[in-house]
């Protein structure tokens, strides 16, 4: 008995359905037939079927609908969690302030209306890490006319000759003494680097300089003649060809160091110098195109982006 009214009733809502869509298409194709001139029973298929599709689309789609929401993964909710103190979590990082103030520590070194505290403590930070830069900025300060700065001045830059003098005398006693050609090839590659550090940071007069480079040059050649494929020793001879301005063994020194695996962005400054001062003005620019890394070198970068430029 309920199965025949169930299926009557669904009879019935099927009639009705196409009677009405069959009512609503007659009325919209005789209207859409005044200004498509396509022939009528044409439109009022179309609309008719559309209609009576439209159960049919809705179970594909309670289909579709209960897949989906029997398979779809919800987000992780997090229970139990408290609100962050901000306030709190605030007093846990520290206030970070600007030790020196704006400006660079030149200009700081500079100025002699700056305090002497700070100007102090510039020195101190500089001399935490000894690079050609602030060695420069610390021998500027040997004339200043404050006595503290000039005296504290002073020793910074003795107390870093007189220990790359200790380490050269070191590495030329095992040199002298050394029982293994190793540890004497070792040492002799200590002392060339330390000769050059001398001049490198700039510690001695014009008389002492050629004294410096005579020797580090002495002891290279006789770690390039136990291994003539040393990288960083041909680099060293490469540069200290370049200061006696002797341009064609600096270029064979140096194309051996590239020869040996050393990385281009390295060894392309020192080329460019070469260039420059023998006049080849066309090579330092092509040649800087070719590096890009040289871009996230602070010091280099202007230069390289004048010459890439303007050059």
């Amino acid at each position: 008995m309920f199965e025949t009214i169930a299926a009557g009733s669904l009879i019935l809502f099927y009639l009705l359905h196409l009677s009405v869509s069959a009512l609503l298409s007659g009325i919209i194709a005789s209207y859409l037939t005044r200004r498509y001139k396509d022939h009528w029973a044409l439109k009022f298929t179309f609309l008719l079927l559309f209609n009576l599709a439209l159960p049919l689309i809705g179970y594909l789609f309670t289909l579709w609908i209960g897949y989906y929401l029997l398979h779809v993964e919800y987000a992780k909710v997090l229970k139990h969690t408290k609100m962050i103190n901000m306030e709190d979590l605030d007093q846990e990082f520290p206030h970070v302030k600007r030790a020196f103030g704006e400006g660079s520590m030149v200009d700081l070194m500079a100025n002699e209306m700056a305090p002497q505290e700070l100007r102090m403590k510039a020195l101190s930070t500089m001399a935490e890490n000894m690079t050609q830069k602030n060695v420069s900025v610390i021998k500027n300060s040997l004339s200043e006319k404050d006595d503290e700065i000039r005296l504290y001045s002073f020793s910074l830059i003795d107390n870093m000759e007189q220990g790359i003098n200790g380490k050269i005398h070191t590495a030329s006693e095992k040199f002298k003494h050394s029982s293994s050609e190793k540890e004497r090839i070792s040492a002799a590659r200590d002392l060339a680097f330390l000769y050059w550090e001398m001049i490198y940071f700039d510690l001695s007069d014009d008389i002492l300089k050629a004294y410096l480079v005579g020797e580090s040059y002495k002891y290279a050649k006789i770690v390039l003649n136990a291994d003539i494929n040393d990288t960083q020793i041909n680099v060293l001879l490469g540069k200290i060809y370049l200061h006696k301005s002797s341009f064609e063994d600096a270029t064979t020194h140096f194309v051996m160091a590239i020869e040996s695996g050393i990385e281009h962005e390295y060894i392309i400054p020192y080329l460019a110098e070469l260039y420059f001062k023998r006049g080849n003005y066309r090579s330092i620019r092509s040649m800087l195109r070719e590096v890009q890394n040289l871009d996230m070198n602070a010091t280099m970068h202007p230069v390289v982006a004048q010459w890439r430029d303007h050059g």
